[in-house]
């Protein structure tokens, strides 16, 4: 969906003519170079290291083509700030890099080039061909792969691509831009995961040395760990998915490879309490991405694991919609006459742990994703051991909860 990526521009159409100005404040305008070079634009900010990189590869490029042939555009999208904050860091920039970038620079002043090519994401670089129709649209950062990337779709004008963006924690995330062989726009979300996991065992240069579920069967070890391994990542991907479409989940609870000294963590996709399964299942997620790749390896005594793959975010958006979370979570009190506090206090922790509608719990009030009425139907299935819980819509936005 075009809501879904990182511009607005899109591969084979007519760039729109952008205006800004200089880092003296003099207007500036593409309209001399539009049609008549290739144009590389890399839209940056201050506040973005991969984009002060990317800043690095500009200067390469300029230098490895001649100016008849190449413009290369900075475009600042820092329109909040001072623009000699924005000039200062450029310059402190060419004094830690020992020369001037000697590129053309835009700066958005009043938010116009980020409204008129609808920029969600940054860094951002899109390179326009001779014809003034957009031949590539990069989002995230990558050097190698980019550079490459970067110097086919100068040569041939157009480029399937992907350029994958670091996150924290070792989560990578990208958006995928491509052209079809016939020349077609194609849009989709692609995402990467990769995480180190924590095992139950180790295997080192020695081999398989020890388990903590005090097997000595390495294969069925093994069995276990992949079965844990591909359930985190995949209902990592179901997360990285959903946020990209707006809707954002607290996991709770401890993680499972936090446990294996209590008890021997489970496969995730395969547990009855753990929230973020019920939401996979509920969203039917397995029919919603194809796997490109799997994979895992040993590193020291560690295991990394990674998983790519093509979600349809037309039909997650859908499935979120059917499951009443597409739009912000209602806030609805709970009221209760219980004669002990600790008492409904449990229910409603037990609720956040289980239900990944509970956005926060706040003193009275909770933000949930749903009706009042499926709020009810969620508390009367919470059971804690020697507790009876009672739930009732009062009104709308408003719920009785008793515990005996």
């Amino acid at each position: 969906a075009q809501g879904d990526l990182p511009t607005g521009v899109q591969n084979d159409q007519p760039f729109p003519l952008i205006k800004g100005v200089d880092l003296s404040g003099e207007p500036v305008n593409l309209e001399r170079v539009l049609g008549k070079k290739t144009v590389v634009l890399s839209f940056w900010s201050i506040y973005c290291t991969d984009c002060v990189k990317e800043l690095d590869d500009l200067r390469i490029l300029r230098r490895e083509f001649p100016e008849d042939d190449l413009e290369v555009v900075a475009v600042n999208t820092d329109s909040a700030l001072p623009l000699s904050r924005i000039t200062n860091f450029i310059r402190r920039y060419e004094s830690v890099r020992g020369s001037a970038l000697e590129v053309t620079h835009l700066v958005d002043r009043d938010s116009s080039v980020v409204n008129t090519l609808g920029i969600r994401y940054i860094p951002l670089m899109i390179t326009v061909g001779k014809s003034g129709a957009v031949s590539s649209v990069m989002s995230g950062y990558q050097h190698d792969q980019d550079r490459g990337k970067l110097l086919k779709a100068l040569d041939e004008g157009r480029i399937a691509l992907g350029a994958w963006s670091e996150g924290l924690r070792g989560r990578l995330r990208t958006i995928l831009r491509t052209s079809a062989a016939g020349g077609q726009a194609v849009e989709w979300g692609t995402f990467r995961v990769e995480e180190k996991m924590d095992l139950f065992g180790i295997y080192d240069k020695d081999g398989w040395k020890t388990t903590f579920s005090q097997s000595s069967d390495r294969d069925a070890e093994a069995e276990r760990v992949e079965c844990v391994v591909k359930g985190q990542l995949k209902v990592s991907l179901m997360r990285e998915a959903l946020s990209t479409i707006g809707f954002r989940v607290a996991q709770g609870g401890k993680n499972p490879f936090q446990l294996h000294g209590v008890e021997i963590p489970q496969c995730q996709l395969d547990s009855a309490t753990d929230k973020m399964t019920t939401l996979y299942k509920d969203l039917s997620f397995d029919s919603l991405f194809n796997q490109i790749e799997l994979k895992g390896m040993w590193i020291e005594e560690s295991y990394w694991a990674g998983l790519t793959g093509d979600v349809d975010l037309g039909a997650l958006r859908e499935k979120v919609k059917e499951l009443g979370l597409g739009n912000s979570p209602k806030s609805i009190e709970v009221v209760t006459t219980s004669d002990y506090d600790f008492k409904p206090l449990a229910v409603l922790k037990r609720l956040a742990e289980l239900s990944y509608r509970v956005s926060s719990i706040r003193d009275d009030r909770m933000l949930y994703y749903g009706t009042a009425e499926k709020l009810v139907e969620e508390l009367m299935k919470i059971t804690i051991k020697g507790m009876s819980v009672y739930a009732e819509r009062l009104e709308d936005g408003v719920v009785r909860l008793e515990c005996f």
